[in-house]
């Protein structure tokens, strides 16, 4: 590596060839600018925009993870104009120890905790922008606030309804296990068995009785 003596100390200074430093910035900061523009012209960069394959196979009451992150970003680009594309939403969110969540309670959380929120510093309390982002479902625009009762419940069907309402085509259908199903029908017809058995039961004791 190359030596220098650092301008306060007066220290020799010196990074090792074998060194590299990696950082990460958030280029939605439109505070640091400036200093956005400085890095950029002595580093080089690589761009990490969402990655929505690997939110795939998450599916919560019908809802698909990955799409439906889509369609909001997409959502976000169109609403929020300049500064939108740098707002998008990441998949980070939405991923504990590098899987996909797939837990309905910390689903609800994320989006109680984590993403209203932040739509709500994007849109600066604007609750109509809000509400063309997410949809009525979840922002009530008259009362301005956010429809808290959704997440009141364990049963997050509701609120998939709610977060589906603007991006209805990229729901999914919701697969029932074969298994449950044979299950199902043989407890059905254990069901029926037992009733024809206590008809034939009563029958027989009533011919008895005469």
């Amino acid at each position: 590596g190359k030596r220098t003596i650092l301008p306060m100390s007066k220290e020799p200074f010196l990074v090792p060839e074998n060194i590299y430093i990696v950082a990460t910035m958030n280029t939605a900061d439109r505070s640091i600018a400036l200093l956005d523009a400085a890095l950029r012209r002595r580093f080089g960069f690589i761009e990490l925009m969402p990655d929505y394959s690997l939110l795939e196979g998450s599916v919560f009451e019908g809802l698909p993870l990955g799409k439906w992150l889509k369609e909001l970003n997409a959502s976000i680009v169109e609403s929020i104009g300049t500064d939108g594309r740098n707002l998008q939403i990441g998949h980070s969110y939405f991923m504990e120890k590098e899987k996909a969540i797939i837990s309905n309670a910390k689903f609800k959380v994320i989006i109680k905790e984590d993403i209203i929120p932040l739509l709500e510093e994007y849109c600066y309390g604007d609750y109509v922008l809000m509400s063309k982002i997410l949809g009525e479902g979840i922002i009530d625009i008259k009362n301005q606030l956010t429809r808290k009762e959704l997440f009141d419940s364990s049963d997050i069907s509701d609120l998939v309804t709610a977060l589906l309402a603007p991006y209805p085509l990229i729901r999914e259908d919701i697969e029932i296990d074969e298994d449950d199903e044979d299950e199902e029908e043989d407890l059905a017809s254990n069901d029926k068995g037992n009733s024809e058995d206590s008809v034939e039961g009563n029958e027989d004791i009533q011919v008895g009785d005469k």
